[in-house]
């Protein structure tokens, strides 16, 4: 059913994107037959991809303890994005306006900042935590939650200093074959955005529900069927996957010392302080710019 969908529905897009961005009433009238089989390819995707989730709880759910019990991750992350898109369709003004550099709401803006990190949490709950595909997994060790919170805030700033260095050799690598790097949403939002929806999104929501996904789920999962290096690397690479383009190198490297972080210490509060620290000093760096006190890249 998912490759059907595929099959079906990819090429009703590609064969028609042109017209679909002009966006004139002829071509909306003209292409009213293609979008429809788009549309049914992508719901027999959808729905091939929740069948399968559900067999991989069924089938798995007889392996022994220490194993992996859930389903393929790719499949989660898949759903997890979509998800996410179905919710952020509340923000559909929301995303325009982001890009036209209109007015944004409060409720809109926080919807389609952290729609992808609620899909993420949905699937994991229903996919992973309820079916107890990760059995004996602790959040962090007996009464380390505290320090390990403050180390996490420690080595965000070496982890920030080392990703801005990565990501200025990338940029001038970029820049040298004549590729300039443009401000992805997230960049737009921060000029744009309430600063207190963007302290929610970036410092909260975002460091809980991506170290539960990458580090929690991804890296275990992995490491309980994979080894402990394909968990690394495999999770950095999903962690970098669903950031800006211009960014996936430096990401899967703050991926990776993540998940070594995670894996020397056992702990997702470390990296979720970590990751939140990280975005604690771009964002502020972030405001200081955005109120003209600063004139820096970042």
């Amino acid at each position: 059913m998912i490759l059907i969908g595929l099959a079906v529905g990819l090429p009703a897009l590609a064969l028609n994107l042109d017209a679909i961005i002009s966006g004139t009433q002829a071509d909306v009238e003209r292409l009213l037959g293609p979008l429809l089989v788009a549309a049914l390819g992508g719901l027999l995707f959808i729905v091939g991809l929740v069948l399968n989730a559900v067999r991989a709880v069924i089938v798995r759910g007889g392996l022994p303890a220490e194993r992996y019990r859930g389903p393929a991750i790719f499949v989660l992350l898949l759903l997890g994005l979509i998800v996410g898109n179905v919710v952020a369709l509340g923000a559909g003004g929301e995303a325009i306006a982001l890009v036209s550099g209109g007015p944004l709401t409060v409720g809109g803006s926080l919807v389609l900042l952290t729609a992808v990190q609620v899909g993420m949490l949905t699937v994991v709950g229903g996919l992973v935590v309820a079916p107890r595909a990760l059995a004996g997994l602790r959040l962090a060790p007996r009464g380390r939650v505290g320090r390990g919170i403050l180390i996490g805030l420690g080595l965000a700033i070496p982890a920030w200093i080392g990703r801005t260095f990565l990501s200025l050799l990338v940029n001038l690598a970029l820049e040298a074959v004549g590729i300039t790097q443009q401000p992805g949403p997230i960049g737009q939002a921060i000029s744009q955005a309430d600063p207190t929806v963007l302290l929610v999104a970036l410092l909260v929501v975002a460091p809980i529900a991506e170290e539960l996904f990458f580090r929690g789920v991804v890296f275990n999962a992995w490491e309980r069927e994979r080894g402990p290096r394909a968990a690394l690397y495999g999770s950095a690479a999903l962690f970098a996957a669903i950031h800006d383009a211009f960014s996936v190198v430096p990401i899967f490297v703050l991926g990776i010392f993540l998940g070594r972080v995670y894996r020397a210490t056992r702990s997702l509060p470390t990296t979720m302080a970590l990751h939140a620290g990280f975005n604690a000093i771009s964002l502020t760096l972030a405001f200081l710019i955005r109120l003209g006190i600063l004139d820096l890249p970042i």
